[in-house]
C-alpha cells in the first residue's frame, strides 16, 4: 500500500510571506493543526499550532507582523507518494515528526500524511483481523 492512497488531499497550505495571524486563522477555519508552507507548488516548511503557541505566545510576538517563514520548521521532511506506508512510519519515527508532506516525483505537493492516519489504518487492519478470528473461533471449538 502506498502513501498516495491514504494521505489527506489536498493539504492545507500557507505561503511563507503570510502573517502568522493569517495562518492561525486558516488553521482555525479549516480545523487543522498544521499548514504546509508551500512555495512554487513545493513544500518548503511546516507550521503547526504548537509552533504558533510557542513562538508567538511564549515570546510575546505580534502575530500580525511575524511572517510564517520566520517560525516555520525547515527543512521539511517529505515522502514520495509512491512510497510504502511502512516508509512513512519509519520517517515519522526517525525524525520525531507527526506529519509528512507527500510529494510527487517532481517535488510538488500532493497531500499530507500524519501519524494519526497511520494509527487509524493499523487499528482498522487489526479490527479486520479480530473479526476473522472471531468468526473462526466457534468453528475451532466445535472441532475440538
Amino acid at each position: 500500500m502506498s502513501v498516495r492512497h491514504y494521505c489527506q488531499k489536498p493539504a492545507c497550505t500557507v505561503a511563507p510571506n503570510e502573517t502568522v495571524r493569517a495562518a492561525a486563522q486558516r488553521m482555525d477555519k479549516e480545523g487543522v493543526g498544521c499548514l504546509v508552507v508551500e512555495e512554487g507548488g513545493s513544500p518548503v516548511g511546516i507550521l503547526t499550532d504548537r509552533d504558533v503557541a510557542l513562538e508567538i505566545l511564549c515570546k510575546r510576538l505580534d502575530a500580525s507582523s511575524v511572517r510564517v517563514r520566520e517560525i516555520a520548521r525547515t527543512p521539511v521532511v517529505t515522502i514520495q507518494q509512491d512510497a510504502p506506508l511502512a516508509e512513512a512510519a519509519k520517517l515519522i519515527r526517525r525524525h520525531a515528526v507527526r506529519r509528512l508532506p507527500v510529494i510527487d516525483t517532481k517535488g510538488k505537493l500532493v497531500g499530507l500524511i500524519a501519524s494519526d492516519d497511520l494509527l487509524q489504518l493499523a487499528v482498522e487492519e487489526l479490527d479486520g483481523l479480530a473479526s476473522v478470528v472471531r468468526t473462526q473461533a466457534p468453528a475451532k471449538r466445535q472441532k475440538e
